[in-house]
């Protein structure tokens, strides 16, 4: 079925439209508005009469796109800022008739508990505890938990929109600065030792202004970085730099920032300080970023869709959803993972990969020919389009770049140093891609005829000359073929390839 989820934020209005089956969510259609309600509520304590009507109308364009989109049903929920507001159940009112629909106020612990069910089914986490972190307009959400178990959570009033009312000039003066330092430090001085406490393996941070902020410092280092910025790390040394930097500009000059979006260019500054410093204080070094958070987390909820995945059965499903999506019929890519597996496994005294580099074989092997769907001419390209824009869930983005590249030069010579996603990577994962590119030519040109003729192999090592040996209906590639797609083997691992085909013997 499809449903839509409309949230209403302290810092902007959200309509998120998905297909929901009974073990999964697939989002179709996003679409958010800017109001910065928080900011209103916490200057004036309710909401003035020109934002009421604006919200008004803004639930009536959103519930409207929802239901063109599609959604038989429609949830709506609001946080931090109309449940605070003095006039917020007056307002929630009108906002329920104008979405034809009763807006539920969600109160802070359930906001993360839902956020944090978001996230479990966004982001490749092992079975260990995971602090999540939902930086709203009108507040952040933290909590603990491993797998589906929430341990611990709580809900404090240190949203964007709200606290950005309390600052004046542009830039910031130093007082100002130092005053929502601490605010800031007020409200985290209960939680710190708890949090300590229960030493979390992991953070995990979601929000769109924690979006915003991981873009900004992902652009200031010029990374490449597919459709979604799911999974990406981003150090708090990171993100102090950027804070002084945003702190110390005004609002024009924050805009022009490279990844900067002009509707964040008035707040990003104080997100940034909120964000820095609930990572000193808690004393954490990092933060991975989730694409997914409370609304998807809502929908999970509602739909009872079962237990948050393994890491890997997380990679495992998204990859078969792309390639089913587009050449399901089709038993070659499937066939080319067994060979590329054996390979893998065949020669390990060629090279240094690990276990997750056979798993990202795999995964290329999957969806090496997904092209083919669109065009067979230039395929290569369309299918290293389709990987680096699914917004793959459970990778980070240097493995969706290996990915996009191994599917974009899987019929090439080799890979080009200045294609952006191979460029983005350090050289330890460039020396990886290459190597799993050998391998993955070989496995493809196996089974060249698409007859998944070619069933099993071993190897034989003898100095700088390696022999594959092949089991099962015959192979059927002309010699000239299996040259090619033996040849960048040969130059990655030093050695003469030779292949013996035993079913002609």
């Amino acid at each position: 079925m499809r449903s839509a989820i409309l949230d209403l934020g302290s810092n902007s209005f959200h309509v998120l439209v998905a297909e929901v089956d009974g073990h999964s969510v697939t989002p179709l259609l996003r679409e958010r508005e800017m109001l910065h309600l928080g900011r209103e509520v916490a200057r004036h304590g309710s909401i003035p009469a020109e934002l009421h009507e604006r919200a008004v109308t803004v639930v009536s364009y959103l519930s409207e796109l929802a239901r063109r989109g599609g959604a038989g049903e429609l949830l709506a929920v609001a946080t931090a800022a109309l449940r605070d507001a003095q006039d917020g159940q007056a307002v929630i009112a009108d906002l329920s008739r104008a979405a034809g629909t009763e807006v539920r106020a969600l109160d802070g612990l359930e906001e993360a508990r839902l956020a944090y069910l978001g996230v479990r089914a966004a982001v490749a986490i092992r079975d260990e505890p995971v602090l999540v972190l939902d930086l709203g307009g009108g507040s952040l959400e933290l909590a603990v938990g491993a797998g589906d178990r929430i341990t611990w959570a709580t809900s404090v009033p240190l949203g964007v929109s709200r606290l950005s009312a309390s600052i004046h000039h542009d830039p910031p003066d130093r007082p100002e600065l130092l005053a929502l330092r601490e605010v800031v430090d007020a409200a985290l001085d209960p939680l710190v030792d708890q949090v300590t406490a229960m030493a979390p393996a992991s953070t995990v941070a979601v929000g769109g202004t924690v979006r915003a902020l991981a873009r900004l410092a992902a652009a200031d280092q010029a990374q490449w970085l597919p459709a979604t910025l799911n999974q990406l790390s981003v150090d708090t040394s990171e993100l102090q730099r950027l804070r002084e930097r945003l702190v110390s500009v005004n609002t024009v000059i924050r805009g022009r920032l490279p990844g900067m979006k002009s509707s964040r260019a008035d707040h990003l500054h104080v997100a940034a300080v909120i964000l820095t410093r609930v990572l000193e204080r808690l004393g954490l070094e990092r933060i991975t970023v989730s694409d997914w958070g409370l609304r998807e987390g809502l929908l999970l909820d509602t739909y009872a869709i079962g237990t948050p995945p393994s890491a890997l059965q997380l990679r495992a499903d998204q990859v078969t959803g792309l390639r089913r999506t587009f050449n399901d019929d089709d038993p070659h890519p499937t066939h080319v993972a067994h060979l590329a597996a054996l390979l893998f496994e065949r020669t390990r005294d060629l090279h240094d990969l690990d276990a997750t580099d056979r798993e990202l074989l795999r995964y290329a092997a999957e969806l090496h020919s997904v092209g083919e769907a669109l065009a067979l001419r230039r395929q290569h390209l369309h299918g290293a389009y389709l990987v680096e824009n699914a917004e793959l869930r459970g990778f980070d983005p240097a493995e969706t770049a290996i990915l996009t590249t191994l599917v974009r030069f899987h019929r090439s010579r080799g890979i080009s140093t200045d294609h952006p996603p191979f460029a983005s990577l350090t050289p330890r994962d460039r020396r990886r891609t290459e190597q799993l590119l050998a391998i993955l030519q070989v496995a493809d040109g196996l089974d060249r005829a698409h007859d998944q003729a070619v069933t099993g192999l071993e190897a034989r090592r003898r100095g700088d000359v390696i022999e594959f040996l092949l089991t099962g209906g015959g192979l059927h590639v002309t010699p000239e073929e299996l040259s090619r797609k033996t040849r960048l083997f040969s130059r990655v691992f030093d050695v003469e390839v030779q292949v013996h085909d035993l079913a002609a013997r």
